[in-house]
């Protein structure tokens, strides 16, 4: 069954208000560990049916890889973001030519697509939006375990540009002590605190350029 490859993902998401609380907290970490530039882009039916029932369907390029995500409706436990995820790896060059609209989604054979495809015989979903953001991964110790931070740059389609924190958990047990570190950490770095309440998703289509 599909439905066993759901995963949960426990996410704590911060908003970095500026270009300056940007570069204050890279400054602060200091040296990256890595960096990647993903292209996004989410497809839903006309008639979005996927968002109804509580779903998002994106296609990723990374660097050196292409990702199929299945993400359901993010439900907030205390400052943490909660979600059930199914994602596949695939080669980069095929995720291109999705995000191009060179291939359909559907044709792809990934457990994610093959869920939609099972619960919505006969999708055709289209392109909704499609983003790019530059990922800079630290490796940091909050008490005696290494969490990454994701502090990423995203540039929506109509050019405007928005800055994140993001820290995957491995479970909600350890909310409370990462919310504890971070936030004396922005409070050193005079960086508001203030949590992301909404996907990258939903945001992009705010700034969707309409032509």
């Amino acid at each position: 069954m599909v439905d066993a490859e759901l995963k949960l993902e426990v996410e704590i998401k911060l908003q970095l208000g500026s270009f300056t609380d940007y570069l204050k907290l890279v400054g602060y970490l200091g040296a990256i560990d890595s960096e990647q530039r993903h292209i996004n882009a989410f497809f839903d039916s006309e008639d979005r049916v996927l968002a109804r029932d509580g779903w998002a369907l994106r296609v990723r390029a990374e660097n050196t890889r292409g990702l199929v995500t299945l993400k359901s409706t993010t439900k907030s436990q205390g400052l943490a973001a909660v979600r059930e995820e199914l994602e596949a790896e695939i080669a980069r060059p095929a995720a291109m030519d999705v995000l191009n609209l060179r291939m359909d989604p559907m044709a792809l054979r990934v457990p994610p697509v093959e869920f939609v495809r099972g619960e919505y015989p006969g999708i055709s979903p289209a392109r909704l939006v499609r983003f790019e953001n530059t990922r800079q991964k630290k490796r940091f110790m909050i008490g005696d375990r290494a969490y990454t931070l994701d502090i990423d740059r995203t540039e929506f389609s109509d050019g405007s540009v928005d800055y994140e924190l993001e820290i995957e958990l491995g479970s909600q047990d350890s909310v409370e002590t990462v919310e504890d570190c971070v936030h004396k950490m922005f409070s050193t770095l005079e960086i508001p605190f203030v949590p992301q309440l909404r996907s990258k998703f939903e945001r992009a289509l705010e700034h969707v350029r309409l032509f």
